[in-house]
């Protein structure tokens, strides 16, 4: 299938499966590290670049069909459709406007072209604008005095504006992405069937753009309670600190540090089970823009022992040893019913920790108390691996910033 758009010519791909497939998010953050460790951080880039990677696996005839298209049009543009944001319309007859919630997926599916599937195959459309206005009283005015008897009333309505009229039923509408191929198409054949992997790397004008959810807030940054999962057993974490080791080869060595604190270095891993969980992690995602924008998260480690057995408000008693030298400043406490609060360590001594505002909370209610701290993601890629029936894991190195 071939469309023309304002790029010029583009070829659609209508199948794209999303087995054993990637979405990788670029995003571009300058970061500036000073002497203590603190740092400033730019964005360098607006909006993410898209990079999108699929195997095509055909038999007999549609295996001609791809490598002529590909052998044809390698460096050509591609229209790639996006599944993982499919959403049903209702039937339309000869109309240019779907009604459908655009909330869920408005990063993706936006102005721009989409790809509607139904019985009758697959059309390539233009939404030219998202919501409008419908007229649900009409004015009237006085004939003599034109003064305004009845005002006029419109309410607004959710979905897509098209360019063109359509005519479909039992159908459903995905985005499509504008793509060139990055690098080669590597061809795997077993005579009558061949594997084809493609790289595609979206054109910046039609790369995703979202301000991201504004989520609660602690000391001015954004909070989370989003859980750490296990590498298999176990999750490898990493101290680290700058060192400086002076060592002249001969007698002994001496070394140093200009960092107050370590840095704590962590994967942070999720499966994400259904598409709302995924758009929900995307919108995550733009929130954070890559490195740029720091949020606080619990440690979830238990590094704290706590003693106290009765009802607690701002005192916490504890006999975990080195805890003035550490000097950890924020907790998070969990209750049995899935309640999460912040607090900050306002004084402490060998044995004690003050916290405001107070926990209130009897100790037996409680699940977990944790550190808190102050992270941000330690890599701009992030890359979405489709596992199959609507399963995507995503891990993002994250690094703490404040204790």
């Amino acid at each position: 299938m071939k469309i023309q758009t304002q790029y010029s010519e583009v070829h659609v791909l209508t199948n794209c499966p999303l087995l054993n497939s990637t979405e990788r998010l670029e995003f571009r953050t300058e970061v500036h590290e000073a002497y203590d460790s603190s740092e400033d951080r730019y964005i360098q880039r607006d909006a993410p670049r898209q990079v999108l990677s699929f195997n095509y696996v055909n038999m007999q005839k549609a295996m001609g069909d791809i490598f002529h298209m590909l052998y044809a049009n390698l460096r050509n543009l591609w229209g790639i459709p996006l599944p993982q944001f499919r959403q049903l319309i209702p039937d339309l007859d000869e109309s240019d406007y779907i009604p459908l919630s655009t909330a869920a997926n408005i990063a993706d599916l936006r102005v721009g072209f989409a790809l509607i599937e139904s019985a009758a195959g697959f059309q390539v459309v233009e939404i030219t604008a998202v919501g409008r206005y419908i007229i649900t009283q009409e004015e009237i005015r006085d004939p003599e005095t034109n003064d305004i008897l009845q005002a006029l009333e419109t309410e607004y309505q959710d979905g897509f504006r098209l360019a063109q009229n359509v005519t479909v039923s039992n159908a459903s509408i995905m985005p499509l992405r504008i793509c060139i191929i990055d690098g080669d198409a590597s061809i795997n054949t077993g005579g009558f069937w061949s594997n084809s992997s493609v790289v595609f790397r979206v054109i910046a004008e039609d790369s995703p753009e979202h301000s991201g959810d504004i989520p609660a807030q602690y000391q001015g940054e954004d909070i989370y309670f989003k859980p750490l999962l296990l590498d298999g057993s176990a999750l490898e974490m990493t101290l680290m600190q700058h060192q400086n080791i002076v060592d002249a080869d001969v007698g002994g060595f001496q070394q140093f540090t200009h960092w107050k604190k370590p840095r704590y270095l962590k994967p942070f891993k999720s499966v994400l089970k259904g598409w709302d969980q995924y758009s929900e992690y995307r919108r995550f995602l733009f929130r954070r823009m890559g490195r740029y924008q720091a949020f606080w998260i619990p440690l979830y480690e238990r590094h704290l022992n706590i003693l106290n057995t009765g009802n607690i408000t701002t005192s916490l008693s504890t006999n975990t040893k080195y805890l003035l030298e550490a000097d950890r400043k924020h907790i998070a406490v969990k209750r049995k019913d899935g309640t999460w609060t912040a607090h900050e360590i306002t004084a402490k001594t060998g044995g004690s920790l003050t916290v405001s505002p107070s926990i209130n909370t009897h100790r037996n209610d409680i699940q977990t108390i944790c550190y808190l701290g102050l992270h941000r993601f330690d890599a701009d890629q992030i890359e979405f691996q489709f596992l199959g029936a609507q399963i995507t894991q995503v891990t993002v190195p994250i690094v703490e910033l404040s204790p």
